[in-house]
């Protein structure tokens, strides 16, 4: 039983770690984060140090490694909100920083029904709030914010909301409390979904 009570570590090169980095593996940072992944977790990895940190680049616009410009957070996602009653599904996908919102339903009464994204978190009526900011929340299917189903009880209908306007633009799944659709529920007439 060794009595050494120091706070040095040792690395598998068999000297201290202590201010070295991870394992004994140097003290530059490209080093440590080799030591850290080599690439050999995964098969398909490459090395954390192959992909350079840039401290100039904000968050919110990544470094590409293929060297293609920054795309923009959430672009790509895509989330389904569903309200069960009307067999309602609303999925969103942001492509860029425009997002678009498919609407499918098969059971929902022949004739007009209002579609609009409201404040709160949930469906409960003490947190499910107004119209998301307004306007945000706002506009689907046009001014009067409806869709129609058919005698067929169905409907499949699409709208992209642009970007453009900070105001009023979307985003999907980023956690951007202002922008993030995801984050609250939808509602058609009083039925209500949402997107967990």
């Amino acid at each position: 039983m060794g009595g050494s009570t120091g706070g040095a570590v040792q690395g598998s090169g068999g000297g201290s770690a202590e201010g070295r980095g991870v394992g004994g593996a140097g003290g530059s940072p490209g080093a440590q984060r080799a030591a850290i992944d080599d690439g050999k977790l995964f098969v398909d990895a490459a090395s954390a140090s192959d992909y350079p940190i840039d401290a100039s680049t904000p968050s919110s616009a990544p470094v590409r490694p293929d060297g293609g410009a920054p795309r923009p957070p959430g672009d790509g996602n895509v989330a389904t909100a569903t309200v069960g009653a009307m067999k309602l599904t609303a999925t969103f996908k942001q492509t860029g920083v425009d997002v678009t919102v498919v609407i499918k339903a098969t059971a929902c009464p022949q004739g007009t029904h209002k579609i609009q994204v409201h404040e709160g978190f949930a469906c409960d009526d003490p947190t499910r709030g107004p119209v998301w900011n307004g306007k945000r929340g706002d506009g689907i299917g046009g001014p009067s914010s409806t869709i129609t189903c058919d005698a067929s009880q169905s409907v499949s209908f699409t709208y992209t909301r642009a970007g453009a306007d900070p105001a009023l633009n979307w985003t999907v799944g980023d956690h951007n409390a202002t922008t993030d659709v995801t984050q609250h529920p939808i509602f058609a007439d009083d039925k209500c979904g949402t997107f967990f």
